[in-house]
């Protein structure tokens, strides 16, 4: 559909350059008076104005052109499209103009717009706020806008506030005057041109560190009153972001300040608005002593990840919405690349082979979508915020990254934000940018992983290599799942020699490299991977000679194939011997996810057995690693001792390994990568009064990181009375940010979370109600673990197709009730195993 024919775009007519926005928040009465005036350009004469305004009550506008001021009839609102139309009794003439219009709004408490939020401060009192969430299209909520990406133009914030308040915004504060009233008026400076998504505001009982000079930009942490303590990593890896992005882009930082701004109720990790940068408080404040490592890497990923829209996505901005994913997989990527400059001992990147994992989770289902697919609707951008756009989009931008080289990938985006700068986008100015560095067929390349949905199974056998859909089900049955690929693929020999380039088309190529050839050489290559007999005989016992990377993708694509069916529990058995003992976290968190689904399809004998396999793979590591820190580990270490504990207290329930999570939790002994497993291990004993001690323990938790480990570890305990009171909290008791967060864990303990579901099913519409729309498909994502009991299973769907989440986000619920169908086909494969 193009722009003039989609009844959801506005016409062209009158063209916004410059907004003026004068607000006054009321926190406690939860309303607002606002005025904005814009200036236009009228491209012909026209009688009619029509903007979008959502949830506000406008009063007439007043036009001024060529020194008259023409008033409207009261606007005429149209709910569907979320716009009002002012009418004038004559055409306003073509050419510049003003345009003035007062409103009312509420401050709501769905996490977007312009919304109220409250929390609890260190003293027991009640604090409130107001912020905003924009993105995608909700500054409609705050002020009447022409609220669509391609309609740039530069805001000026005036914000009247009680004086005790801080106030902030996208740029810096030019004028602050107290108006003696115990109210005061804050003027902030006009932005740079940027599109409505990114304005913001926030009111409320904030204090901020002192600036950091980031070569000329003065780059602050703002957060809830007496966490100061907690800010001094996100300063730092800001401060790195701005400077390395900065040098990459070869482009300065477009703003004039940088504000992080930690949010105690948000619904996102973060959001980018430019200059006024809002988190998630798990997202920027930790504290590194007690946090977990990847506690505290996520704080830098995230800082990371919203600094680099500050260039992809801010400066430069897609021209319409099926365009956001690009932003979000492009600012994924680029995270990954900083962080890793930033910490180097981090060694980031087999985060990304977790990422894709989680994507090709979803890809490989027949209910998949493409990347980037057609959006008419604002409301139909809501299904790209899911791990096909961040995850699987920023490892297909890896994937080009690595087989274009990085110098090459560079200057093509160099070219394109140059080019483009203060301007709009499609995705394909991507590309042409990215073929005129490289002279690579970049666009052949990326519209086969981005214009159709699924990725291909890559095989090597008898000398050469070729695709296939992968798919968890039925290949003849693919669904939305594509053809064929233009994969780059790069394969090295264990035996030495250089890495090979391919790019593999319909036909096979032929692998000329010495046995045993490693496929994906440096798993950045968004397929799964499958060897021929000889071809996995020849690498089977070399595995310890694979890259950190490589090792990762092979268990990674091996549980991929037990889950689909296509090897059996003891090829997969035989892939997770050759790990050794290699201090690496992420191919030990996916045996422990296989792992799971294993002891979860299986009773009896069979269970037996595979729990005393996983006690032979598992003890060994356990002898090793110990309990607490050894000199000489690693960064990651702790992180790979947290999975190995899990797997000793929860699958094999070693006895001495409970009792010792039971003595550490009662000392109070859990800082670190350890926290969260102890929590589980403990939980799972179901002793008098530790679910109270959790409780309190999370009210009184002295970090945001401590607040969320004791409540994702509710999940843990397997009495229903305990699990439904959980329950009931994510209701009433618990932030409205986390309640739908919480909720889908608790539905995984076997024991429970069938209670659970049906508790929150029960209350449904109350939950749909309380949630914010973003967060709707998620309350139930627990349900992909309930593929062992066919009834519930059949009773699961059933409810969840009469009861359609509303919003963008059908395709979330249906890629979830698959998942459950894929689990239920596994459960009975493996158990024909044993």
């Amino acid at each position: 559909m193009t722009t003039r024919s989609n009844p959801y775009r506005l016409a062209r007519t009158v063209v916004p350059s410059a907004y003026r926005i004068f607000l006054t928040p009321d926190l406690e009465a939860a309303r607002f008076d606002g005025r904005v005036e814009v200036d236009v350009e009228v491209a012909e004469p026209t009688t009619t104005l029509t903007l979008h305004a959502k949830n506000l009550a406008l009063q007439p506008a007043t036009v001024t052109a060529g020194g008259v001021a023409h008033r409207s009839t009261d606007a005429t609102l149209d709910e569907t499209y979320e716009t009002a139309t002012f009418t004038f009794d004559e055409p306003l003439p073509a050419g510049p103009a003003v345009v003035e219009i007062a409103f009312t709004g509420i401050l709501n408490d769905q996490l977007v717009g312009f919304y109220r939020s409250t929390y609890v401060d260190e003293a027991g009192e009640t604090r409130v706020i107001a912020t905003t969430q924009f993105e995608h299209s909700d500054a409609r909520q705050a002020f009447p806008c022409w609220d669509e990406p391609s309609f740039k133009a530069t805001f000026e914030s005036t914000l009247t506030v009680p004086s005790h308040l801080a106030a902030y915004s996208n740029s810096p504060v030019v004028s602050d005057t107290d108006l003696g009233n115990g109210q005061r008026v804050v003027r902030f400076a006009p932005t740079m041109t940027m599109s409505t998504y990114l304005v913001a505001f926030v009111v409320g009982p904030f204090e901020e560190t002192a600036p950091v000079d980031v070569d000329g930009v003065p780059l602050r942490v703002v957060y809830p009153i007496g966490k100061g303590h907690l800010s001094a990593l996100a300063l730092e890896a800001g401060a790195f972001g701005l400077r390395f992005y900065r040098d990459y882009f070869g482009i300065p930082y477009p703003g004039e300040k940088v504000d992080m701004v930690a949010i105690p109720d948000f619904a996102f990790g973060a959001m980018e608005n430019l200059g006024c940068i809002t988190y998630r408080e798990t997202a920027l404040l930790v504290d590194p002593a007690t946090a977990s490592q990847a506690e505290i890497q996520r704080v830098a990923e995230v800082v990371h990840h919203e600094l680099a829209h500050m260039w992809f996505g801010d400066l430069v901005t897609m021209e319409w919405w099926e365009g956001i994913w690009l932003n979000e997989a492009f600012a994924t990527f680029m995270q990954l690349l900083c962080t890793d400059a930033f910490r180097p001992s981090w060694r980031i990147w087999p985060d990304q082979i977790t990422m894709r994992d989680l994507a090709l989770g979803v890809d490989g289902l027949t209910s998949t979508r493409p990347i980037e697919y057609e959006v008419i609707s604002p409301n139909d951008t809501q299904g790209m915020f899911d791990v096909l756009t961040y995850e699987k989009g920023g490892s297909v931008l890896r994937m080009l990254q690595q087989y274009l080289g990085d110098t090459t990938f560079r200057d093509g985006i160099r070219l394109y934000l140059t080019r483009h700068s203060y301007a709009n986008t499609v995705t394909t100015d991507l590309w042409d940018a990215l073929e005129e560095a490289s002279g690579q067929p970049v666009r052949d390349i990326m519209n086969s992983f981005i214009l159709q949905g699924g990725h291909p199974l890559v095989t090597l056998e008898n000398g050469v290599i070729r695709q296939e859909p992968f798919t968890y089900g039925d290949p003849a049955n693919k669904g939305a799942i594509g053809d064929r690929w233009l994969v780059p693929v790069l394969t090295r020999s264990l035996d030495g020699g250089e890495v090979s380039h391919h790019l593999l088309g319909d036909e096979p190529l032929a692998v000329t490299s010495a046995l045993p050839v490693v496929v994906n050489a440096g798993g950045s290559g968004v397929f799964r991977s499958r060897y021929g007999a000889a071809e996995l005989a020849a690498l089977g016992p070399r595995i310890a000679e694979l890259d950190e990377l490589e090792r990762a993708t092979l268990v990674a694509d091996s549980w991929a194939l037990l889950f689909a069916g296509r090897v059996g529990w003891s090829d997969f058995y035989r892939i997770a011997q050759g790990l050794g003992d290699a201090d690496e976290p992420t191919p030990w968190a996916v045996v422990a996810a296989a792992v799971d689904h294993m002891v979860r399809a299986l009773d009896g004998a069979a269970r037996a057995t595979v729990v005393e396999q996983v006690r032979t793979l598992v003890a060994p590591q356990f002898a090793r690693l110990g309990w607490d820190r050894r000199p000489g580990d690693g960064e990651l270490t702790p992180q790979l001792r947290a999975t190995i504990v899990g797997l000793m207290g929860l699958v094999v329930r070693d006895e001495d390994v409970r009792a010792e999570a039971v003595r550490r939790f009662e000392a109070n002994d859990m800082d670190g990568d350890l926290a969260a497993t102890i929590l589980r291990v403990v939980a799972d004993q179901d002793r008098p009064g530790d679910y109270s001690t959790f409780l309190e323990r999370y009210r009184g938790a002295a970090t945001p990181q401590e607040e969320m480990r004791y409540l994702s570890a509710l999940r843990g305990f397997n009495e229903p009375a305990t699990a439904l009171d959980a329950a009931e909290r994510c209701l009433s008791d618990f932030r409205s940010q986390d309640g739908p967060m919480i909720l889908p864990l608790l539905m995984t303990n076997p024991h429970t979370g069938p209670a659970v579901w049906r508790f929150l099913t029960g209350r449904w519409d109350e939950a749909v109600a309380r949630f914010s729309v973003s967060h709707h498909a998620r309350m139930a994502a627990g349900i992909t673990t309930f593929f062992t009991d066919p009834a519930l299973a059949d009773e699961v769907e059933a409810f969840h197709r009469a009861h359609p989440v509303p919003g963008g986000y059908p395709a979330t619920m249906d890629q979830q009730l698959e998942r459950l169908r894929v689990g239920r086909r596994f459960a009975e494969a493996v158990r024909q195993q044993f």
